[in-house]
């Protein structure tokens, strides 16, 4: 068992009315603290007077590192914030990241070296060194007692005894001691991470530390429709799955080839469900069915010298849960299989996860990677023991892909779904915990991903029905009715999270066609990233607008997403325009190039051209914001275009980013080491 010290900002509801209305797993107790908050104009605050949210600061720190920046804010605004010392003692520094909307730095507050859980503070620091957007859900005047009575031991197995038992292949155990707010106060408690073949799900629980009560157990699983009773997900001791084998140390990384689904067999014969061959037919093959078939590389897959692997850099294929069918490693580096071959939904998962993977970290220049493994994004193609269903587990990272009625794996929709859930939750909370779902914020995310994809392929117009439909082949059909991207009426309407987290993808949807696919998915992304994992859809759209600003978005573009906000009934602000100061950023001042190759082994090189002389400093980030190299210091002419080199020697494999910041512009875009 792995004793640690965490902190988990998932459980803080911040919007009155707000838990999920759905089914839930009966082996649950108890019920999530909920907040009651309410805008103040430029942010929010619970009842008394706390700030829950601030907006449009613009307040100038010094030039320094951006935890000090964040401090040297804090320390000025404690007492706005309700905190209990400018000198910050009770806030520890998590994590910050560095982007191209500039910084986002995290703290966590602790009561007697014990943190307390879901209380975070989350300060945006521009490009241009201001404190822009600060969210909190600091918890001021704790009083707890912080010695357990109750051993660590004796709270995981209460939380054991109490799921009937743990079977199979335990893929989390961890216990940490933490202060847990509830409404009748707060209290010390073991909080329990478990995620077993059986009671499948991922399990959080919090144990009276003083008095071994169970205070609460909670699946933390996001399904795509919600938890229902699946088939056991035991394996007989002849079948059980094998222990994960990660690829080779040092495996060689090529290119294959497959035949996939993109997005879908329906959106790419432009047919609706029930034309004849376009059925599921218990996974039957057809003439049309094959037909609508994509030739795809699949690229950087592994091969250990005997067989090649769906296992890259961006994407990783295991097979963790029942059928345990194997992930179908091949003598030759091609999957072109008919989706009646096992194979074949293995090829299509791996493929759509690799390519957005890259899309947002090499195209937008996003860098988002999983924090819970150091390889590709983890996924099971063939799970939950053949149910209807697919999940992201915030404890394991990993996604998983049911088979019934249509395979979830087959509708690229369903696979960009489930990654929105990670993607979100790596942005949001890099070191850990799950993402916000607080009334359906991650739903919507995963729904706006799948969409805006599939939408990019060019294959639907916006007079067709099916450009806001969400599961187009997977739902819209006899097995079920899936999800829209216009849906009716205005935030908070609808049963949390699955409902009203379809406010969330139409409003991106809606200034996805004001401003453009690629201009609304980094501001979408970016903005994630500068959220908590408390975070409501409003505050959410604060930081998009936020971050738009922040990239030097225009007025006509940033005015178009808040009357798209507005008209969906979130409560945001004009964000404090990227030309309100000075160092403005605009596309004539600089070109910084995207390294090539990306991935690379052993080095990358890009390009730098500045309009005008300045001196110009190039550093090199790990994934956790640290800056691992200075490339270049010094001063540049106008109108010069100069190449570096990104040399991986003595680094480990991983994303980094390489950052350039003149005396007019910063700038920067993410790289990927794969060794």
């Amino acid at each position: 068992m792995n004793l640690r010290l965490t902190a988990l900002a998932v459980a803080v509801l911040l919007l009155p009315g707000s838990a999920i209305a759905q089914q839930r797993s009966p082996l649950e107790i108890g019920e999530d603290y909920v907040e009651a908050v309410a805008a103040t104009g430029a942010g929010e605050a619970r009842a008394d007077g706390t700030p829950r949210a601030l907006y449009r600061l613009d307040y100038a720190v010094r030039s320094a590192s951006p935890e000090a920046m964040a401090r040297e804010f804090l320390s000025a605004y404690a007492s706005t914030l309700r905190l209990v010392s400018p000198a910050l003692d009770d806030l520890v520094h998590v994590h910050t990241r560095t982007g191209r909307a500039g910084h986002s730095v995290r703290f966590f507050q602790t009561v007697g070296g014990v943190t307390v859980y879901g209380s975070e503070i989350a300060v945006n620091v521009d490009p241009r060194d201001r404190v822009q957007l600060v969210f909190s859900t600091y918890q001021p005047g704790l009083m707890v007692e912080t010695t357990p009575a109750v051993t660590a031991e004796a709270a995981r197995t209460a939380v054991a005894e109490h799921l009937g038992g743990l079977s199979g292949t335990l893929h989390l155990d961890e216990t940490a001691l933490v202060v847990y707010p509830m409404e009748s106060g707060a209290r010390l408690a073991w909080q329990v991470r478990l995620a077993p073949d059986q009671p499948s799900g991922d399990w959080e629980a919090f144990v009276d530390a003083r008095t071994g009560a169970l205070l609460r157990v909670a699946d933390r699983t996001i399904y795509e429709r919600g938890w229902t009773p699946t088939p056991a997900t035991t394996a007989p001791a002849s079948t059980q799955a094998p222990s994960f084998v990660p690829a080779p140390a040092l495996p060689r990384r090529i290119d294959g080839t497959g035949m996939i689904f993109d997005p879908d067999p329906l959106t790419r014969a432009g047919v609706p469900y029930g034309t004849p061959g376009y059925v599921d037919g218990g996974d039957a093959n057809t003439p049309e069915l094959e037909a609508a078939r994509t030739a795809v590389t699949l690229r950087d897959i592994t091969f250990d010298g005997a067989q090649y692997q769906l296992q890259g850099p961006w994407a990783y294929a295991l097979d963790w849960d029942l059928p345990f069918s194997g992930i179908f490693p091949q003598p030759t580096p091609d999957w072109s299989f008919t989706r009646d071959h096992g194979a074949f939904e293995w090829a299509t998962t791996y493929w759509h996860i690799d390519n957005y993977m890259r899309y947002l970290n090499v195209t937008l220049g996003v860098s988002v990677i999983p924090h819970q493994y150091t390889t590709g994004v983890h996924f099971d193609a063939h799970g939950f023991n053949g149910a209807d269903n697919s999940s992201y587990s915030g404890g394991t990272g990993n996604l998983r892909f049911g088979e019934g009625c249509v395979d979830d794996a087959e509708d690229a929709d369903v696979i960009l779904h489930e990654l929105g859930h990670g993607v979100h939750h790596w942005l949001q909370n890099p070191r850990g915990g799950g993402p916000s779902n607080t009334d359906g914020l991650s739903e919507g995310v995963g729904d706006y991903l799948a969409a805006s994809y599939s939408r990019s392929t060019g294959l639907l117009t916006m007079s067709d029905p099916e450009w806001n439909w969400v599961f187009k082949w997977d739902g819209h059909n006899p097995c079920w009715s899936g999800r829209i991207t216009n849906f009716g009426g205005t935030y908070p309407s609808g049963s949390a999270p699955h409902q009203r987290g379809q406010h969330w993808s139409t409003a991106m949807s809606r200034i996805q066609e004001d401003i453009g696919l690629q201009r609304s998915d980094l501001a979408h992304f970016e903005g994630l990233a500068l959220t908590t994992g408390s975070s409501t859809q409003p505050q959410a759209a604060q930081a998009v607008l936020q971050a738009a600003a922040n990239m030097g978005y225009s007025e006509s573009e940033i005015t178009a997403m808040h009357a798209q906000f507005t008209a969906k009934g979130y409560n945001v602000v004009m964000p404090t325009a990227a030309d309100d100061g000075p160092g403005t950023e605009t596309p004539e001042a600089f070109v910084l190039s995207q390294a090539y190759p990306n991935p690379f082994n052993p080095q990358a090189t890009f390009t730098l051209r500045t309009a005008e002389a300045q001196r110009v400093t190039i550093a090199l980030y790990d994934a956790l914001g640290r800056e691992v190299r200075t490339l270049f210091e010094g001063a540049m002419s106008a109108g010069e275009t100069r190449a570096f080199t990104i040399d991986g020697s003595g680094l480990p494999s991983g994303l980094y980013l390489y950052r350039a910041t003149g005396e007019a512009f910063t700038a920067g875009h993410s790289v990927v080491l794969a060794k």
